[in-house]
């Protein structure tokens, strides 16, 4: 069987470039007929037939990667930064009128920061340089005269991930969560709403801590759980929000003023050794860094319409957390900025959270194969040693957080935000419906002590309907054992019907 590494692998072998390898491979296989594209675990293959196999040049590659494979800006601004603008610009004269010439040579002066030779057709068509069959681009974008393409790129030069439509994406996007959420919310009166959103925030607030490990004290708590409520106000992000954000969640002996100047590392102090499973951008890549993040931010506040809220959260917030612009707190920051944009972008209603970290902690092993589908192929070219920070680290450019593929983010967005809406939040509202039904239903029963019956009533709901034996002898020895189980029936009943509701 022979296969033939076309588009951008080829491109990476060829001309040695130092870049992750796509998460799709392309090969000519004389064992296929048409094309068929199959998945392996995380990596894709896709495999065409002979007749599709493209000139052996740059220009003819590239035509063909933009054809199957969209844009990978990685490889691009590795690409061009080696062979320079001599070939774009000699395809650009001789095809003016092409709409893949005219995206390639605007995609030359839009990484590498150089003007190029360009006469184009004046007549010429102007073409998205996204192709929205192949990936997300935002809705709207400026028009460019002198390469006549519209800028539907969702970033800026120096933050601009990427994402595939991939056929499960394209699916999710169909969904419509938003409505989804609005829907749930519609089935209850605003009483129990309210009562609803105090438990929401406070659950998302333990949750978020809980994934980094962590109890919180009952002031740092409410400072979460007070930003959470802040996020609907669509305060802009900058570097003096972020700082104040990070100030808000840690101990005040660990407050950062501005963003790192340091190189931070993500693993295991093991005493004996350090194992490091992450090396975030060196220190000063940064600022441009959470530059570029903060105008996306701005962009899509501005026409929240331009691009999926879910996918902005999962670009915004998954971005900042591989950037990782704090030496602490990176993570609760993270999570606080999928609400943020959630929030600001209408997706999410006001006076409710979606307890998104609930979710995330509830599938630890998902959200952590999440991280590591970008971590991993960066620490395997990564060089550091925590041991002698004065060294700097290598293989961590700038490059490889402004420009990554964040299908897999997305995904892992929409997969949860799915699981939140259609079970959790419901989970967490009936289980609110119910706990009234049981506390209306047995407060006039019985005498009840001071916070018993609020204590019986989740310990039998959390016990399946039953009292146990540990429960009775440290706090219920004063019921009769008739008055147990008509309680317990009671609380069965009441739960029971919340789910009917």
């Amino acid at each position: 069987m022979a296969r033939e590494l076309v588009g951008y692998a080829h491109l990476i072998e060829h001309f040695q470039l130092p870049a992750r390898p796509p998460a799709t491979t392309a090969v000519i296989d004389s064992a296929v007929r048409g094309r068929q594209t199959t998945e392996n675990g995380d990596h894709g293959l896709m495999q065409f037939q002979s007749t599709y196999k493209p000139d052996p040049t740059l220009i003819g590659n590239l035509q063909f990667a933009f054809r199957y494979e969209g844009l990978n800006l990685e490889v691009l601004a590795l690409l061009f930064k080696k062979t320079g603008r001599r070939e774009i610009e000699k395809n650009l004269a001789e095809q003016p009128e092409s709409g893949f010439a005219r995206r390639i040579g605007y995609l030359y002066e839009w990484l590498t920061g150089e003007e190029i030779k360009a006469v184009v057709a004046p007549r010429a068509s102007y073409v998205p340089v996204v192709d929205e069959s192949l990936q997300f681009g935002l809705a709207d974008g400026p028009r460019n005269g002198k390469f006549r393409v519209t800028d539907n790129l969702p970033g800026n030069r120096q933050f601009c991930p990427l994402v595939r439509k991939t056929d499960s994406l394209k699916a999710m996007v169909q969904k419509n969560l938003k409505q989804g959420t609005l829907d749930t919310i519609a089935k209850y009166d605003s009483d129990l709403l309210r009562r609803a959103a105090a438990f929401l925030y406070l659950k998302e607030t333990h949750s978020s801590f809980e994934v980094e490990r962590e109890k919180p004290s009952p002031d740092r708590a409410k400072r979460f759980a007070d930003l959470l409520r802040e996020a609907e106000r669509g305060i802009p992000l900058s570097e003096e929000r972020f700082v104040q954000l990070q100030n808000a969640v840690l101990d005040p002996r660990f407050h950062e003023f501005f963003y790192r100047t340091q190189q931070n590392w993500v693993g295991q102090d093991l005493g004996y050794r350090k194992k490091v499973d992450f090396v975030p951008a060196r220190p000063d890549d940064v600022r441009d860094l959470m530059n570029g993040l903060v105008e996306l931010s701005e962009v899509i506040r501005s026409k929240p319409e331009n691009l999926d809220p879910v996918i902005a959260a999962a670009i915004l917030a998954f971005g900042f957390v591989f950037i990782h612009p704090f030496m602490d707190g990176n993570g609760r920051l993270h999570r606080f900025l999928i609400h943020d944009v959630l929030s600001t972008s209408g997706f999410t209603p006001k006076g409710i959270v979606l307890p998104v970290s609930a979710v995330i902690l509830a599938n630890l092993d998902k959200y952590v194969h999440t991280l590591e589908r970008f971590s991993k192929p960066l620490q395997e070219r990564t060089e550091y040693n925590p041991d002698t920070p004065n060294i700097p680290s290598k293989g961590n450019d700038g490059l490889y957080f402004r420009y990554f593929d964040a299908t897999d983010q997305v995904s892992f967005m929409f997969w949860a935000l799915e699981r939140t809406i259609t079970h959790d939040l419901e989970e967490e509202i009936s289980f609110l419906l119910g706990f009234d039904n049981a506390y209306n239903a047995l407060k006039a029963d019985l005498d009840w002590p001071a916070h018993s019956l609020d204590f019986f009533i989740r310990v039998v709901h959390q016990n399946n309907g039953r009292l146990s034996k540990a429960k009775r002898q440290s706090h219920f020895e004063w019921m009769t054992e008739n008055e147990i189980k008509q309680s317990e029936a009671a609380v069965v009943k009441a739960f029971e019907k919340s789910k009917t509701h």
